[in-house]
């Protein structure tokens, strides 16, 4: 009997995810970094839109822009931490919770749709 190749099958590319907990860490696993080079990026500044509930990453390597955050690396992944800013947009996660991440090259900002977290209700902080 004559040998047959084994050719394994291509396997899909992960899709990109953020990991949101509760303490307001925002990890980006290996494929978020790959897809949207974040490895290059020192820093990263936060947008939201109220309106579609989306939170919108835009990285950068200007530390000093209004609102940058620094970039930590761990391994394969990278993260970020702002409590406040998303007890200014009242979102409350009672447990950590995966997204997906989109792309939108009009802003240049990575997006995290947070539809199906319920805001905070209540007085929200005066900016």
């Amino acid at each position: 009997m004559a040998f047959e190749r084994f050719i394994p099958p291509k396997i899909v590319a992960a899709r990109p995810k953020a990991t949101i907990r509760p303490s307001g860490l925002v990890s980006f696993d290996a494929a978020a970094v790959e897809a949207f080079r974040l490895d290059k990026s020192s820093h990263a500044v936060l947008f939201f839109d109220k309106g579609r509930k989306l939170v919108g990453v835009k990285p950068t390597n200007n530390g000093n822009e209004d609102g940058a955050l620094p970039l930590s690396r761990r391994r394969r992944s990278v993260s970020l931490k702002s409590p406040y800013f998303f007890d200014s947009c009242a979102i409350s996660l009672p447990r950590p919770q995966r997204f997906d991440v989109a792309y939108d090259d009009r802003d240049g900002m990575m997006l995290i749709s947070v539809k199906s977290v319920q805001r905070k209700r209540g007085r929200r902080p005066q900016r």
